[in-house]
């Protein structure tokens, strides 16, 4: 048996049948690539996405539920999740996976705006998800799965948005502290750093031939000179969440294709 409840008779269990994921920015992107891939591993769904869309598309019912909320919104958050711990599924699995890029332009063009908004979403509102929904699963006593999406911008300082790169640099040790100190519930805590990832976002921010460009030369660039689609980063999210990575918290698990070494 596994602190986290799952076993075989090998001790290993891949499969998320009987867990609960709890997945922001579940829309679109890698939000809506990894609650596709967690679904087909048998996990029930608690979607959060301040985007309509997040409820469409969807069959919801006994293994799915899905919640409109812009997680920016501390109150509005707090209340959603509140929703979300009541409906007595019991949350196993979180996975912070929203995010924004705020406006485009150096430091000196940052304003005070951008620097908030993009700091309510990519760095207070995973704070809050972890600390609320992780006294839940504490209270719990089953343990439990906490991933962020970071950003190979926390990593580098070549076309990294000041104020992105900050809160994903701040998301990266959010994600230290939260394992050290989660790790005696049964919790592990990792986060996620992806390169340039084919999204709506990256979609609309570059061309395709400024996107192959970009491949071969630049920060941006990777070893393996690809782009990542959602799925590479959703199968990564997948792994730390399965039996076998319950040896591994506290890690930033770089899936860019060699971007950041």
């Amino acid at each position: 048996m596994t602190n986290d409840g799952q076993s075989t008779a090998h001790g290993r269990n891949l499969s998320l049948a009987d867990k609960t994921a709890l997945i922001t920015g579940a829309a679109t992107g890698i939000g809506r690539a990894t609650a596709e891939l967690l679904r087909s591993e048998g996990a029930r769904l608690i979607l959060f996405d301040c985007n309509e869309e997040v409820e469409k598309g969807w069959s919801q019912g006994a293994d799915l539920r899905a919640f409109v909320v812009d997680i920016a919104d501390r109150q509005a958050l707090a209340n959603t999740v509140a929703e979300a711990i009541a409906l007595d599924w019991g949350i196993d699995i979180l996975v912070n996976a929203a995010g924004v890029t705020g406006d485009h332009g150096s430091i000196l063009e940052t304003t005070d705006e951008n620097w908030d908004r993009v700091h309510a979403i990519d760095l207070f509102a995973p704070f809050q998800l972890i600390r609320e929904v992780g006294r839940h699963m504490a209270a719990r006593g089953r343990g439990g799965r906490i991933v962020s999406i970071t950003s190979s911008s926390a990593h580098r300082a070549l076309d990294s948005l000041a104020a992105y790169g900050a809160a994903k640099a701040g998301l990266a040790q959010l994600t230290r502290s939260a394992a050290a100190q989660l790790g005696m519930h049964g919790i592990n805590v990792n986060a996620v750093a992806p390169g340039l990832t084919r999204t709506p976002i990256v979609d609309r921010a570059f061309t395709a031939e400024q996107m192959a460009e970009a491949m071969e030369s630049g920060p941006l660039a990777n070893l393996l000179g690809r782009i990542s689609e959602p799925d590479d980063i959703a199968a990564a999210v997948l792994f730390l969440c399965q039996a076998g990575s319950r040896q591994i918290t506290g890690q930033t698990l770089h899936v860019s294709a060699g971007a950041i070494v």
